[in-house]
């Protein structure tokens, strides 16, 4: 029976859960602007004012990661968590500004191609912020299949928004198209799914 790999990013689960016969599930849990000492498993949680009770389970459960140094930004510590590489050796020391070429390339060689090499099954469900062109979508770096968004929820337009109708109807900026979110799978282009919007958000 194939073995899976899960990852959670920012909110949203990646995969498909299938039992393992001999090698352990693993679901890997990636937020942003989230402090070490948030969670209870880590003497955060009822003592920050948020109980994480289910979290919690899950790492007493598994194995917890207690000396992970991360960049000052997202796309740099996605790119090392991906890689096992230093950001700048994938040219991914910064969060991109453009909305062109960026992230990691083809040649790159990320947890999830290692883990499907191995026998696992694959997915991703969330912020990817490593590529938003073709060869650089989560389905070109070795998972099955994605469901997210490409860039970040804070660089995302709110398209039920007045504000966003307001930018639209006067041309204020060139940028002014919504977010949105694609859905995927490996040996596939992902193809956009539905508009990222405040409700969209909310689901999620």
């Amino acid at each position: 029976m194939k073995k899976s790999i899960i990852f959670l990013l920012t909110g949203f689960l990646w995969g498909n859960l299938i039992i393992a016969q001999d090698q352990p599930n693993i679901i890997l849990i990636n937020m942003d602007n989230f402090g070490y000492g948030e969670l209870g498993c880590y003497g955060g949680g009822i003592t920050r004012g948020a109980p994480t009770p289910r979290i919690d389970k899950l790492a007493s459960e598994g194995m917890r990661l207690t000396n992970y140094n991360v960049e000052a930004q997202c796309t740099p510590s996605r790119a090392s968590l991906m890689t096992g590489r230093y950001p700048v050796r994938s040219g991914n020391k910064t969060v991109p500004i453009t909305t062109g070429m960026y992230g990691l390339t083809q040649w790159e060689y990320t947890m999830a191609e290692m883990l499907s090499d191995a026998g696992y099954a694959t997915g991703m469900f969330g912020k990817w912020h490593l590529g938003q062109t073709e060869g650089r979508f989560p389905t070109d770096q070795g998972f099955d299949e994605w469901y997210g968004i490409p860039n970040s929820t804070d660089e995302s337009f709110w398209a039920d928004t007045p504000e966003f109708m307001k930018v639209v109807e006067e041309n204020i900026s060139p940028y002014a198209v919504p977010e949105y979110i694609y859905n995927g799978k490996k040996g596939s282009p992902p193809v956009k799914h539905k508009i990222y919007d405040l409700a969209a958000r909310r689901e999620i």
